[in-house]
């Protein structure tokens, strides 16, 4: 009997979430998600799989990756071999395996987002996650921290943040978008230190790999899951004009 405590279907999150890179993926993701599928079915579970953000180049060290919304943690590197042992210990018993587990201090920022910051990868946990909130979440989390040193450090992360900041609350312009991507670029390869770099690849991945979303909030003043709070304003003021 499966465990509801685990899988709550009242949630309206997904149980559990396959990485879903937007190129191609060389590490299996899609041999993953089609046995955790198989297996889910063949159990009669009706447990649902859904699509974790993941915004790498498809060849990343650490995926697939699975997450799981419901209780905030993922686990790395999982092999379509490894699947029906997950589904019984972990998505039936609730059992976290601890071999699959993120736990690195350094990849760890907030739960429902997986970041490694020598590769630039960035994952967000399930489709409800908009990755313009993400790349500012970034950008706050490192506000005045920069040691000032070098212009491109502490500059650049203010200029970012005005960037960001204008297209999460529906006033972005394109500009505002290539300006973060040459500020990223700058930042990882002039910066007298690491702190530079770091902040803000993430940030470079986000624009990057998610321009789509990026372009939503600019052109149509939309955030598609409404977690960037300066749109809802405009996305009402839209609906009730129609």
């Amino acid at each position: 009997m499966k465990d509801k405590q685990f899988c709550d279907p009242m949630s309206g999150k997904a149980c559990v979430t396959v990485c879903a890179s937007k190129g191609s993926c060389k590490r299996g993701c899609k041999e993953v998600r089609e046995t955790l599928v198989e297996e889910i079915a063949r159990l009669k579970l009706g447990i649902t799989v859904g699509n974790a953000k993941a915004g790498c180049d498809g060849n990343c060290e650490t995926g697939p990756i699975l997450g799981f919304p419901q209780r905030q943690f993922f686990y790395l590197g999982v092999k379509p071999a490894d699947v029906t042992e997950i589904v019984q210990e972990t998505l039936i018993h609730g059992r976290i395996m601890t071999p699959f587990v993120s736990i690195r201090p350094e990849r760890a920022y907030r739960s429902d987002i997986y970041f490694d910051k020598h590769s630039g990868q960035l994952v967000a946990m399930d489709d409800s996650i908009c990755m313009v909130e993400v790349a500012k979440y970034f950008l706050d989390f490192e506000a005045g921290l920069s040691c000032g040193k070098c212009i491109p450090c502490r500059l650049g992360l203010v200029r970012m943040r005005e960037c960001i900041d204008r297209i999460a609350s529906g006033k972005g312009a394109m500009d505002d978008l290539e300006q973060i991507k040459v500020l990223c670029t700058t930042m990882i390869v002039t910066p007298y230190c690491e702190f530079a770099m770091t902040s803000s690849r993430p940030v470079l991945t986000a624009v990057t790999c998610f321009k789509d979303e990026f372009v939503s909030h600019i052109e149509q003043k939309e955030c598609a899951v409404g977690a960037c709070q300066g749109l809802v304003p405009l996305r009402a003021e839209r609906t009730t004009a129609a």
